[in-house]
């Protein structure tokens, strides 16, 4: 027997049986938060291979956002997706090299990988987007071609995972319209929240890959050297700060907002290890509009000063570079002077620890040239028979410490 059931009767149920009409909500709320957990779970798996130092993923979520130019929402979206393929690849960079790793070489990681992200994802899909009157806006799960990604590391010397973080504390005072200027430091026992130069200073330096230093998890001493709470910190009373909180660079300085469309900072790095001032320099901002977000002038200021002297602050913690080596590479069944030309352009071109290649000999059976490399010729020599831009094909013989020989089949 057939059994129909109208609309009607179904109003009429869930009106007399409000227990299962609850349950049916309450099953679809369940459903929605299992396929939305499923959605983002790279997300949460990503954040725990960073937390715990475990393997680097292939995939995972990115947003990106295009602006509409002459209503042609088709060309921003497009755009607004190669943003987001440019931050999937990027942030596979900084889990696979770390934030220092990134941070020293990420010109050359501009110009051979990140300006060409698309080329680097294998598949992705957009999981939500929507536009606005200006811009369009996406959410896409993507996976990184890990494969040609390693390859292009090894390639660029850039398989190690460099470990090294400095630690910043940000001692900068603030002072707004019609206010005084205060900063933490003047009265630690006071534990005041977070200032809005301190939140902005917190998200450029996290950006450059800097561990900022949480002043609220240490307890305040009993007992402070005078020059430790002067609202202008001079270099010894900073470097005491740092010692106090296991800071290795303080950043001093002051915030000014004269208005609500001006605002400056001047900022000095002082390196803990020895007092000395490594950056300083003064920045404005104005608001202004970018991708559809309004960012303030202080935050702006703030971003334009970390942009030009945050480098300098990486240079002083740089390790001392590791001593050129000289070797001799002996290459041998050249049939023409254009094979020369190949060969030495190969090992210039891609093989960033050579430093130079220099013809020392010249004969009939053979030509020697001299290269000068950070590194050891053994494992030159394991990079150059296994390279993919190899300009012809060649065996590799006769290795030693000081060279090795070069043989075209």
């Amino acid at each position: 027997m057939n059994h129909r059931i109208s609309l009607k009767d179904t109003r009429c149920t869930e009106r007399h049986h409000p227990f299962l009409y609850g349950m049916r909500n309450f099953v679809n709320l369940t459903m929605l938060v299992l396929l939305l957990w499923v959605a983002f779970l790279p997300v949460a798996d990503r954040a725990f291979a960073q937390e715990t130092g475990g393997p680097v993923n292939q995939e995972g979520i990115a947003t990106g956002t295009g602006m509409i130019i002459g209503e042609n929402v088709a060309e921003a979206r497009n755009e607004a997706i190669s943003r987001a393929f440019s931050m999937a690849v990027e942030e596979y960079l900084v889990q696979r090299l770390g934030p220092r790793g990134m941070a020293n070489n990420f010109q050359r990681l501009y110009e051979e990988i990140l300006s060409r992200a698309k080329e680097h994802i294998q598949d992705y899909q957009v999981i939500t987007e929507f536009t606005a009157d200006k811009y369009v806006r996406v959410l896409i799960k993507a996976r990184v071609n890990t494969a040609v990604l390693e390859a292009m590391l090894e390639n660029m010397g850039l398989s190690e995972r460099d470990t090294i973080q400095v630690d910043v504390l940000l001692m900068v005072s603030e002072k707004g319209k019609g206010s005084s200027e205060s900063g933490w430091w003047t009265d630690p026992s006071a534990q005041t929240s977070l200032s809005l130069t301190e939140i902005f200073l917190s998200q450029a330096f996290e950006e450059k890959g800097f561990k900022v230093i949480n002043r609220s998890f240490f307890p305040p001493e009993e007992s402070y050297d005078k020059g430790m709470l002067q609202i202008h910190l001079i270099n010894e009373g900073a470097v005491k700060w740092g010692k106090l909180l296991s800071a290795q660079v303080v950043i001093t300085g002051e915030a000014t907002m004269s208005a609500e469309s001006t605002a400056s900072v001047y900022l000095k790095a002082i390196r803990v290890a020895d007092g000395i001032t490594i950056a300083q320099g003064f920045r404005e901002g104005k608001p202004s509009r970018d991708q559809g977000e309004v960012k303030s002038a202080i935050e702006l200021a703030i971003n334009d000063w970390a942009h030009d002297l945050v480098p300098y602050i990486v240079d002083a913690f740089k390790p001392t570079e590791e001593a050129a080596n000289q070797i001799i590479i002996t290459l041998k069944g050249l049939k023409r002077y254009k094979d020369l030309h190949d060969i030495k352009e190969f090992f210039t071109n891609n093989f960033p620890e050579i430093k130079s290649v220099i013809e020392s000999r010249v004969k009939r059976e053979f030509v020697s040239v001299s290269i000068k490399l950070k590194g050891d010729a053994q494992g030159l020599a394991k990079k150059a028979l296994n390279h993919p831009k190899k300009p012809f094909l060649f065996d590799i013989s006769e290795v030693s410490d000081q060279g090795f020989t070069v043989v075209r089949r």
